[in-house]
């Protein structure tokens, strides 16, 4: 039967140069929804409590996303066995999109189920890899157990009162996110034995610039409607300055970004630099959801909560690109661009919505002026 469904590469089985699979393309589609039905329930009713929902709901999709991509980068081939696997979880993550509405508003529970079936499906995984893989067994058998942990939480989850459910959520979120902590020890012996590098892969650094793009791609979808419902010429001119901020801030990520090759010294760092790529996209999904509310209402706060948003954005991608890049962005002058880069952004808030959007696109252009002289002055110096 095993040799009929086949068998997932072992870690020592590394592929230079790997090209993102067709499986992988197919499976990130399934997050298009995801970002809309958490956008859709946002816009509709906003509140401290769904944005705090909102967070959770989008960490724990990710997180299912991003361990999912981690198995495949080093396991995926085009067996059967691994089309079956990622092809379960994209059902099960398209389940648990259905429940993101309800579960904005404090209500887990379907949620919490699909959760569950991904959490469920993940420890299986791993421990099917401890099996098959004598190298990587050790540290696949902490993986698979912390997920049998956090399965047993979100269970308990499901008989607690509601206050106290979010709170067991939280904390079987904060269980697989720390797994690498668990699994370090056997990491560290692992790449040992095999005289592995610790790198964050640039198939995986692809994997995180196309979900950004699916995350940009919800701003897009957002601002059509917009003008679809509005049909005014003021609401056309908007829409085409947004389009142009979001090529800009397209055009930022890959240059800061695109072309890193990121080698660090041990695997929590890896697992932390992969950490603020989510971020990072955590933090422009949550900038086209304040574009789109500001330009429905824009008030002081809103602005605000856009142009932080944007900042934080650059901060990340500045903070990957200092580890990656030793000495880039370093020194006096490094440190006045983000403070200057936050001033403009800060001030321009002030502005009516229209011209804002204006000087956030000539700040973002500024921005990818300066990134190009970066590269082409290490191109020179080297």
């Amino acid at each position: 039967m095993f040799n009929f469904l086949g068998r997932p590469r072992t870690i020592d089985d590394q592929i230079d140069g790997r090209k993102i699979s067709w499986l992988e393309l197919f499976y990130d589609l399934i997050f298009a929804v995801v970002f809309s039905r958490i956008t859709d329930g946002l816009v509709e009713h906003l509140s401290w409590t769904t944005i705090l929902n909102a967070t959770l709901i989008f960490w724990w999709f990710l997180w299912g996303w991003s361990e999912t991509s981690g198995y495949f980068d080093n396991h995926g081939n085009g067996s059967i066995l691994n089309v079956i696997i990622i092809n379960v979880q994209m059902i099960f993550t398209g389940i648990g999109a259905i429940f993101i509405p309800e579960a904005l508003h404090g209500n887990y529970t379907h949620l919490t189920i699909a959760f569950l079936l991904i959490e469920l499906m993940l420890a299986a995984v791993w421990f099917g890899i401890a099996h098959y893989d004598r190298i990587h067994g050790p540290a696949s058998r902490v993986w698979a157990n912390v997920h049998l942990v956090s399965a047993g939480l979100l269970i308990i989850s499901l008989f607690t009162p509601n206050r106290w459910s979010i709170a067991i959520i939280v904390l079987a979120l904060i269980f697989n996110l720390g797994d690498v902590f668990f699994a370090n020890p056997n990491l560290e012996r692992e790449y040992q034995q095999t005289n592995m590098t610790h790198v964050v892969k640039d198939s995986l650094i692809e994997r995180y610039g196309l979900m950004t793009m699916i995350a940009l791609g919800e701003i897009i979808a957002g601002l059509y409607e917009a003008v679809a419902e509005s049909g005014q010429s003021v609401a056309l001119s908007q829409f085409i300055i947004c389009i142009i901020l979001i090529a800009l801030v397209s055009g930022s990520y890959y240059l800061i970004l695109g072309e890193l090759h990121i080698t660090l010294s041990s695997s929590i760092k890896v697992i932390m630099t992969s950490w603020l790529f989510i971020l990072d996209i955590f933090l422009i999904f949550g900038m086209g959801i304040a574009l789109h509310l500001a330009l429905d209402e824009a008030t002081l706060t809103l602005k605000l909560a856009f142009s932080g948003l944007l900042f934080g954005s650059l901060l990340v991608m500045w903070a990957i690109e200092k580890i990656a890049v030793s000495g880039r962005g370093t020194g006096l002058s490094g440190i006045l661009v983000i403070l200057l880069t936050l001033l403009l952004l800060v001030a321009v808030a002030w502005l009516p919505m229209m011209w804002m959007l204006v000087a956030v696109d000539c700040i973002m252009g500024l921005v990818i002026v300066h990134e190009r002289y970066l590269a082409h002055r290490d191109v020179i110096t080297k």
